[in-house]
């Protein structure tokens, strides 16, 4: 029994690729220099060493809460992004890093288009984008506040090559992504709208059941429910210029041609 019938042809097993975390991908950046491994359960509230105060209490709180969505394998760029999160703005940097141009998205208009999460599940969310390389974190010397650069397409293997959505001189070479939908969609549709394009870029056709395995979807039916969200957003097939070549999306507008 089990054993395959003379001549019969074994069935080929679509598997799918195991997804790297983010940190076999190695983020570039001084945040993604130092990593905390977090013991699973770990209740901070239980510390009593007189000596854990202030900051390391609360670097100690965060890593609790933070560790099961990294995997246990917290970076210190997550830390910072936390400590972000609780100002109420999310810091996006939309340009190459020494351009120093960024804007503020308050979490509330976030909260907004997603009117059944509550600031918890807004944190949770951003912070799944993250261990899923949706976006990185961007701590320097030129910046007073970590700022999120959103991911246009991450490498294939550790140590390759990241870009960025508003680096032109990398992004030209894969995909672009439109700006403007990180505002207007739930930032899990517009990771999916990200997935989709990048994989159109590619003369590919974007597969749920791969997109199923990142960080912050579960599933296949949840990325067949994102997928379709995202295309009936209308960023899926958004061309900002006629000049596009085919395969190309571009985010340029009427008033970057004027």
């Amino acid at each position: 029994m089990g054993r395959n019938k003379p001549g019969k042809p074994r069935r080929p097993r679509n598997r799918v690729p195991r997804q790297l975390s983010l940190e076999e991908l190695q983020p570039p950046g001084e945040a993604y220099d130092e990593w905390f491994q977090v013991e699973p359960g770990m209740d901070a509230s239980r510390i009593q060493d007189p000596r854990v105060q202030g900051d390391a209490l609360d670097m100690m709180h965060r890593l609790a809460r933070l560790g099961p969505l990294y995997d246990y394998k917290v970076p210190k760029a997550a830390i910072f992004l936390d400590t972000v999160i609780d100002t109420g703005h999310l810091a996006v940097l939309e340009g190459p890093v020494d351009a120093d141009v960024g804007r503020l998205i308050p979490i509330q208009d976030i909260a907004t288009a997603r009117p059944e999460f509550s600031h918890d599940g807004i944190r949770e969310s951003i912070h799944r984008l993250h261990a899923a390389a949706a976006l990185l974190v961007v701590t320097d010397e030129q910046h007073d506040v970590p700022f999120v650069r959103f991911v246009a397409k991450k490498p294939e293997q550790p140590g390759g090559e990241w870009s960025f959505i508003g680096d032109p001189d990398l992004v030209a070479s894969t995909v672009c992504m439109p700006g403007e939908m990180w505002n207007e969609l739930p930032l899990d549709v517009a990771a999916a709208v990200g997935f989709i394009r990048a994989s159109n870029a590619r003369l590919e056709t974007a597969d749920p059941a791969v997109y199923g395995t990142h960080n912050g979807v579960n599933g296949t039916k949840h990325a067949r429910e994102l997928f379709a969200a995202a295309h009936a957003s209308g960023y899926v097939d958004y061309k900002g210029c006629e000049a596009c070549p085919a395969g190309h999306l571009c985010t340029r507008t009427g008033k970057d041609e004027e």
